[in-house]
C-alpha cells in the first residue's frame, strides 16, 4: 500500500471515530506503521503484516476504548501492551492522558522504549513487569487487549486500581459467557462500537 493509500485510509477510519485528524497525528501514525512493520520482521511483534490489517485491526481497534474515556487528566494502566496496543494509539490521540505500558517481554519493552523516543511520546512510561508483580502504583482506569476473560481481569489487575476507577476491554461475540458467571456486586455497561472500515461490531466494556 503507497502512502497516500495509507494516508487516506488513515483519515476515513479516524473520521468514523470522531477523531481530528491533523499532520501531527496521521504523521505519528505513519511513523508507529513504518517502524512496527521493520522491527516485526526481527522481533514477531504482531502477525498482521499488511498496513490495511495493522492500521483497522490495531490502530483503529485501540481507539474503540475511547469511547469508554471520559475527558480528563487520567492515570491509565495498559496491561500485557505487546507491541503498544492499546496504549501508544490512545496516547497519541490523548496528549493529556498518562498512560503506563506493562509488559512482562524484554523484546517487545525495547520495541516500546523505541517507540517512545521517536514518536516524542511523553505522556507514556514502559514498565518492564508482569501486572502481579506491580505493587505500588494505583491507576485510574485499566485497559487490556491481552486475552484475559473478564474474571481474570478484575482477579490479575484489581490490586492496581484506585477506589472509584474502572476497567475497559474490548470484546467480540464470545462475551456473553464470559458474563455468565460475574458476581452481582460488579457492574457491567457495554458500549456497541463499529471497527471502522468493517462490518465488525466490538464491545466495550466498562468493569466497575
Amino acid at each position: 500500500m503507497n502512502i497516500n493509500n495509507t494516508l487516506d485510509l488513515l483519515k476515513k477510519g479516524l473520521l468514523e471515530l470522531n477523531i481530528p485528524c491533523s499532520e501531527y497525528i496521521s504523521n505519528q501514525f505513519l511513523k508507529y506503521l513504518q517502524e512496527l512493520k521493520r522491527w516485526n520482521k526481527a522481533y514477531n511483534l504482531t502477525s498482521l503484516e499488511g498496513d490495511r490489517d495493522i492500521i483497522i485491526k490495531h490502530f483503529f481497534d485501540s481507539l474503540l476504548y475511547l469511547k469508554a474515556i471520559p475527558e480528563g487528566t487520567w492515570n491509565i494502566c495498559d496491561v500485557g501492551s505487546g507491541a503498544g496496543f492499546p496504549g501508544i494509539p490512545i496516547a497519541i490521540t490523548r496528549p493529556e492522558l498518562h498512560i503506563s505500558l506493562t509488559e512482562p517481554s524484554r523484546k517487545k519493552t525495547a520495541f516500546l522504549r523505541h517507540i517512545k523516543k521517536i514518536l516524542l511520546l511523553d505522556n507514556i512510561e514502559i514498565i518492564e513487569s508482569r501486572v502481579e508483580d506491580i505493587k505500588d502504583r494505583l491507576f485510574d482506569i485499566v485497559v487490556t487487549r491481552a486475552l484475559f476473560d473478564i474474571k481474570d481481569v478484575i482477579k490479575k489487575t484489581s490490586h492496581i486500581l484506585k477506589k472509584g476507577g474502572f476497567f475497559v476491554l474490548n470484546k467480540g461475540p464470545k462475551l456473553k459467557d464470559e458474563l455468565k458467571d460475574i458476581p452481582d456486586n460488579i457492574k457491567i455497561e457495554i458500549i456497541k462500537a463499529p471497527l471502522p472500515l468493517t462490518n465488525i461490531i466490538r464491545n466495550i466494556v466498562i468493569i466497575r
